[in-house]
């Protein structure tokens, strides 16, 4: 219901200045389509939820008396589709609301027009009771408004949301047939059902061991758990059986899809009280059965943060958005006053590093600011489970550490941690790890366990610690898992890192290739004042790959976006093969300009991938031999060429997955120039390999490549040269080698607020800056 009317409200905000039928009263309202789509999907909550947008609506420019009468026949409006769809005999298409054939676009024309005239008669009614407008001027200019609205937004709208919500088992009719289920107890089952023909999982005999701290009674246990989504054919749980003890650090990894997010949901109840599907097994915290408690009673005691975090953003401004959980917990009954609010919301502002900010709108900030505040948001509750699903990935080193120093404080202040992750240094510092594979523990055990074994942990998907890897060929007993720790290995052995012996493989871009972007002299901002970029001068030949490095909100994205015509800059100029891109326009530069952005649901929108991929390609006016051809080797690309995923809704697919399906809908298109915001985010080991192999080989096909990432491991192993930005201007640029040179000296790196990679800060040490793996373990010799 507060969907349906914050929607709709803010579909009529803006056209209450717009064309008038009756000033004051009736304008042309695209928005009154909406109730009719709300209504054939969601029934009766749509009625009230028109009603209340209506309400917030007339807030704006338009409250009167007469807005109890709006409220009464937008209920009206939002609440007879659903009452006579299916019920109005010989006129009904006996089928469902999509408007496929003759006899449903009938039945739906029928059911607009009474909607449209009981809204109109009451209201009409209403404001002429008032004294306000006469009936017989009122109602035509609402009926007309309405039945034009619905006839012709409401159909493309409907034909578009219907088979998702319908997939998603979120219609009216699926939800009260579950609700059916579930009091017939057919909706959960305490057995552990497997999926036929699933072979059990090899376990290594060293992940048998479980540490468990004490004998008291867990935490949190999970105990033969399944959940398979709606619409799915596979588990995303399978019988998965752990424990986590009070206080205890946990690390859940796993290829992509094992059920890492889908465990995260489950720990405060958004599976299965919010998102459909089918659950059995028993997953308890803190003594109650996750299944028992509404998700609004448990979010105090487990705070969660998405994967896909900015979805939890709901507030005009970072003070209200902490603010929001505080009045929650005081409407629980811990009563805080307006002071003690204000305290903690600095306090822990403060500890994510956005202090000052408290009045921006969280959309004005960068993707890892957007992430730190809602860490914040579910920091704030002091929940005594913090279940984190990817923190890390859209942070910069420093706010990895700030991060990581905060989580360890929680942990030592008796806070139980839940997180999964992909990247194994993060997960290292953890008590204990779990490797999920299928929806069940594959592996368990300490993490130095398994990232001593590089091998194995290449074997479940996951990173290897490239230490460890590098000085897996030593014949060495225990591997490194840290710098400091590949330090004292190398004085107690004897070992040193030599340059003959590294080679230093040059990857300097050849000089005397054109010019294919140029940034002269570039200012941009986004509100009046406050410059996002300042005075930018950049040139990129034609067939480089260049990584864009720098802190969360240093101008890295607001960069690329005048890159492909998205911004226009304020003061300067951008050229793209000689033309300057005010002229040219996004449109025209899509073709030569291909951008993925950092947040995937910014440029997704059709019903399936394989329909998403070939949008772009499609448009081209290639042939369809040729289109099919190049959508199937992007999604192969990108790992998501199986035979159910083409066909799938990316909306309904993790933020990884729908990360792929965007870098594939561009790469189908095979632009001249590739911009990639963060394109690795989300994914595991083995398609961060496969997406970034895609990109060198693109590079060498001639393709431009521009990417910006936090990952500077990828950026040693394949740019050719590095720009380095800092409070919107660029503070160094050269060849990668060059810069991370400069990187190495700690006072440098304290100063950009970044760090090299590992294995460039190990060999540093002896005077070498290294790049890469196959580098060091070439280089790393006995005296």
């Amino acid at each position: 219901m507060a969907q349906i009317a914050a929607v709709y409200a803010a579909i009529l905000i803006p056209f209450k200045m717009g064309i008038p039928l009756v000033p004051g009263y009736a304008e042309l309202r695209p928005a009154n389509a909406f109730p009719i789509v709300a209504s054939l999907l969601f029934g009766p909550v749509a009625a009230w939820g028109s009603g209340f947008g209506n309400l917030i609506g007339d807030c704006f420019g338009t409250l009167s008396p007469g807005s109890v009468f709006g409220f009464l026949g937008n209920f009206c409006y939002g609440y007879l589709p659903y009452l006579l769809w299916g019920r109005l005999g010989p006129l009904s298409s006996g089928r469902e609301p999509e408007l496929r054939s003759w006899r449903q676009a009938v039945e739906f024309v029928v059911i607009c027009f009474a909607a449209s005239l009981a809204c109109a008669l009451v209201i009409g009614f209403g404001v002429d009771l008032l004294g306000l407008i006469p009936f017989w001027i009122l109602t035509p200019a609402i009926l007309f408004n309405n039945l034009v609205m619905a006839i012709l937004l409401a159909p493309p709208l409907l034909l578009f949301l219907h088979p998702r919500v319908k997939r998603w088992g979120l219609r009216y009719e699926d939800i009260r047939s579950s609700m059916r289920q579930e009091a017939r107890g057919e909706g959960r089952e305490d057995e552990d059902p497997l999926t036929p023909g699933l072979a059990p999982l090899a376990t290594p005999r060293q992940a048998i061991t479980r540490q468990h701290a004490g004998t008291a009674e867990p935490f949190l246990a999970a105990r033969s758990v399944s959940f398979t989504y709606a619409g799915s054919a596979n588990p995303a749980l399978n019988g998965l059986t752990f424990t986590v003890n009070r206080g205890e650090s946990v690390a859940v990894m796993g290829r992509s899809g094992a059920g890492k997010s889908t465990l995260c949901y489950a720990l405060n109840g958004l599976i299965p009280h919010h998102i459909a599907g089918h659950l059995s097994g028993k997953l308890t915290v803190d003594g109650h059965e996750t299944t028992s408690r509404p998700v609004w009673q448990q979010a105090g005691s487990v705070g969660l943060v998405f994967q896909d975090f900015e979805a939890q953003l709901v507030s005009t401004n970072l003070e209200m958005e902490l603010a929001f959980p505080l009045e929650h917990l005081s409407s629980l009954g811990d009563q805080l006053t307006p002071a003690e609010m204000r305290e903690r919301i600095h306090r822990t502002l403060t500890l994510v590093g956005l202090s000052g900010l408290e009045r921006r709108d969280p959309l004005s900030l960068s993707g890892g600011q957007r992430q730190r505040l809602v860490i914040a948001t579910t920091l704030i509750r002091e929940p005594a489970l913090l279940a984190l699903d990817e923190p890390m990935t859209d942070l910069d080193p420093h706010g990895r550490r700030s991060l990581a120093s905060l989580l360890a404080t929680l942990k030592a202040a008796g806070h139980t941690l839940v997180t999964a992750e992909h990247d194994p240094e993060e997960a290292a510092s953890a008590d204990r790890l779990c490797v999920l594979e299928h929806g069940r523990v594959a592996w368990e055990g300490a993490p130095r366990a398994l990232f001593s074994q590089p091998d194995l942990a290449e074997q479940f998907g996951l990173h290897s610690l490239p230490l460890a890897r590098c000085f897996a060929g030593l014949g060495l007993t225990d591997l490194p898992l840290t710098v400091e720790e590949g330090w004292q290995l190398a004085v107690e052995h004897g070992l040193v890192v030599s340059a003959a012996e590294a080679g230093q493989p040059a990857r300097e871009f050849p000089s005397g290739r054109p010019a294919i972007i140029e940034v002269q002299r570039v200012s941009f901002e986004y509100q009046r004042g406050t410059p996002a970029l300042s005075d930018v001068e950049l040139t990129i030949g034609d067939g480089e790959f260049v990584a864009i490095i720098g802190q969360n909100g240093s101008g890295k994205s607001t960069l690329a976006g005048l890159l492909n015509g998205l911004h226009m800059p304020t003061r300067g100029r951008v050229l793209v093969r000689g033309q300057d891109t005010k002229k040219l326009g996004a449109g025209q530069l899509a073709t030569t300009v291909g951008y993925v952005f950092q947040n995937p649901d910014h440029q997704i929108f059709a019903e399936t991938v394989e329909k998403e991929v070939s949008f772009g390609v499609q448009n081209l006016g290639l042939p369809p031999e040729e289109c099919e051809k190049r959508v199937a080797a992007a999604l192969d690309a990108v790992g998501l060429g199986g035979q159910e995923v083409p066909h799938q809704d990316p909306f309904s697919l993790p933020k990884g997955d729908r990360q792929r399906v965007a870098v594939a809908s561009v790469l189908a298109t095979r632009p001249r120039i590739l911009i990639f915001d963060e394109p690795t985010t989300g994914l595991d080991a083995t398609e961060t390999q496969r997406m970034m192999r895609m990109l060198h080989r693109l590079n060498q096909e001639g393709h431009t490549i521009i990417m910006i990432t936090h990952a500077l491991s990828l950026v040693a192993a394949y740019a050719q040269r590095c720009v380095v930005m800092r409070e919107g201007q660029i503070v160094a640029d050269g060849p990668t080698r060059t810069v991370f040179r400069t990187m190495a000296d700690p006072e440098q790196s304290a100063a950009l607020g970044l760090e090299v990679p590992p294995i460039t800060r190990f060999a540093a040490r002896w005077g070498q800056i290294l790049l890469t793996v196959e580098e060091v373990g070439a280089a790393l010799r006995r005296k």
